[in-house]
């Protein structure tokens, strides 16, 4: 009796029919290895983009065209400049009068000084603060501008209109407002029209007095007002 073949097989191999290509097993099977592929080829685009990436940053960093900081070498550490604040040896900018604040103090006998000091700067722009009695050691003088470490160039502007005040340094004093400190050597402002408004530096040197100059510490007599209107 002849042996019954089955038409599916083909010398030991399973030909799938169309009722099998259609099954459920048949369809799942060929998404998962659909998605397998898809999955292998997104993995693959984004490992050659993440390469071509970083050969792009190291062109970059390599050429300068990229600096991070973090990879930077940190600069040696150098040793502090030495600085004289007392007397600064460079040159400051000239300040528009109208955007600076100063406080007139008169240190002579001359009653009303400062006063009349403060009506002249603010005519001239200046906005006048405190104006009241000081103390100099040595009164035989122009007078003094003094400030803090911000009010470099506030008090280079203030010299230039009352010629002959030497600088003072207060360390502690913060802000840009100047005290000007008025002495028995002063006459007047400049002339408004010869000030002059380049930069420059502070005037920190002050006359040598005079052999018969006697040093007075007394008070002034006081100003009708400790305070301007403006303050």
């Amino acid at each position: 009796m002849a042996r019954k073949t089955d038409p599916n097989d083909w010398h030991g191999h399973h030909i799938i029919s169309e009722d099998e290509l259609g099954s459920p097993q048949f369809t799942t099977d060929s998404r998962i290895k659909r998605r397998r592929h898809i999955r292998h080829g997104v993995i693959l685009v984004l490992v050659v983009l993440l390469l071509a990436a970083a050969l792009v940053l190291g062109y970059m960093v390599n050429t300068r065209t990229l600096v991070i900081d973090a990879l930077e070498p940190k600069p040696a550490a150098e040793a502090p400049a030495s600085v004289n604040e007392v007397c600064p040896t460079k040159q400051f900018s000239y300040v528009d009068p109208a955007k600076m604040k100063v406080n007139v103090l008169n240190a002579t006998q001359i009653y009303g000084l400062a006063g009349a000091t403060a009506t002249k700067l603010k005519k001239r722009g200046f906005t006048v603060g405190e104006v009241g009695n000081a103390q100099l050691s040595n009164v035989q003088v122009v007078g003094a501008v003094r400030s803090g470490p911000d009010g470099y160039a506030q008090a280079m502007t203030v010299q230039r209109h009352i010629k002959g005040l030497t600088y003072v340094y207060d360390a502690k004093r913060p802000g840009k407002t100047v005290d000007v400190v008025i002495g028995t050597k002063y006459k007047d402002l400049v002339k408004e029209k010869s000030v002059n408004k380049k930069a420059g530096k502070l005037g920190c040197t002050p006359p040598k007095p005079k052999a018969d100059a006697k040093t007075s510490t007394a008070p002034a007599k006081p100003e009708p007002s400790t305070e301007s209107k403006d303050n």
